[in-house]
């Protein structure tokens, strides 16, 4: 939410929900007029009839909801958001088990099965190395820093 009113300078307010579910809840029951989430929590939402997609947050259409246009198909540009998941350890590992997790991991996502898992809910699965995971994440901190600062957001 705050990318795209950030980028559409739209006035929204920000309710806070401890959790997808609550929120879910709010939006079915017509307390909360619209709301941002990541397709794992609000899948069977949208497939059930329950609430309506109106855009998909990513820069390309979702496989399991093709019929979806992106923000940018309805003309809010620069406003790629997703959920991303990642296997983290602690900081000193060695270099030679950080190869042997990627390794298997990689495995793992590349297994067809596994693909379908995520796939039905609603997430994709991009294998990457560290390094690579590193310079996403260093991108996306300075993609969102300007978004942060204007908001004011700051750790609890």
């Amino acid at each position: 939410m705050r990318m795209f009113k950030y980028r559409t300078q739209t006035d929204m307010v920000h309710v806070p929900y401890k959790g997808a579910a609550p929120a879910m809840q709010d939006l079915v029951g017509g307390q909360v007029p619209v709301m941002f989430l990541e397709l794992a929590s609000g899948l069977q939402y949208i497939q059930g009839d329950k609430v309506r997609a109106l855009a998909i947050g990513t820069s390309k259409r979702s496989a399991v909801l093709s019929d979806v246009p992106t923000l940018a198909e309805e003309g809010v540009k620069d406003v790629d958001v997703f959920a991303l998941q990642g296997m983290v350890g602690p900081a000193g590992r060695p270099p030679a088990i950080v190869a042997r997790l990627n390794q298997e991991l990689s495995k793992a996502l590349a297994n067809p099965a596994v693909v379908e898992k995520f796939t039905d809910f609603g997430m994709e699965t991009i294998a990457s190395t560290p390094e690579q995971s590193k310079a996403m994440a260093r991108a996306e901190s300075e993609r969102w820093g300007p978004i942060i600062k204007a908001n004011h957001i700051a750790l609890d």
